[in-house]
């Protein structure tokens, strides 16, 4: 008899169980938050309740997926596209002499590279310089093996950075035969 109650109450117990997860895996969707703003604003019996005054667009916008990096164009100059991209960094300095050969260093380069652009920055206290536009990580890395082989010694204080770069947008026709 008592072993009957057991099974019983066992079979009772298995069956609640079943029940409140089949109820909780059908709960309606409305119910479910799009997102976090929603999710915050839930209220639960128990709990404290948050109300969130937002800006609608805003609101809009989160949660929704971000612009794929690197393809948004940020600006455009004239034949040129202004997006994020990356750079080859060979100089970073802030000592008295760093300004002169910041502009020592991009000459060689210049000479090594005619090819590649070099920007010279000064955000203090610092002189950087920075070379190429590149759209790829891999462009930067190819470019940056291509400069160490040339001028070795630079090879462990130069890496690839990200930051706006200068893309051409395209090249005029017969512009070579003015």
């Amino acid at each position: 008899m008592l072993r009957r109650i057991q099974l019983t109450l066992a079979l009772l117990v298995t069956c609640l169980t079943f029940a409140a997860t089949l109820s909780a895996q059908t709960a309606p969707e409305k119910l479910r938050p799009r997102n976090i703003l929603e999710a915050l604003e839930q209220i639960n019996p128990g709990e404290g309740f948050v109300t969130i005054i937002q800006d609608p667009d805003l609101r809009g916008v989160i949660g929704s997926a971000p612009a794929p990096r690197g393809s948004s164009v940020l600006a455009r100059d004239g034949n040129y596209s202004i997006l994020y991209g990356y750079r080859v960094q060979v100089f970073n300095s802030n000592l008295p002499n760093a300004k002169s050969e910041a502009y020592a260093r991009a000459e060689a380069i210049r000479r090594v590279a005619p090819t590649l652009s070099s920007y010279i920055t000064f955000r203090a206290p610092f002189w950087r310089l920075t070379v190429g536009n590149f759209t790829s990580q891999e462009e930067a890395r190819a470019a940056r093996a291509r400069l160490m082989v040339a001028l070795p010694a630079w090879g462990r204080e130069s890496y690839v950075v990200r930051e706006k770069v200068r893309i051409l947008n395209y090249t005029e026709p017969h512009a070579s035969e003015e």
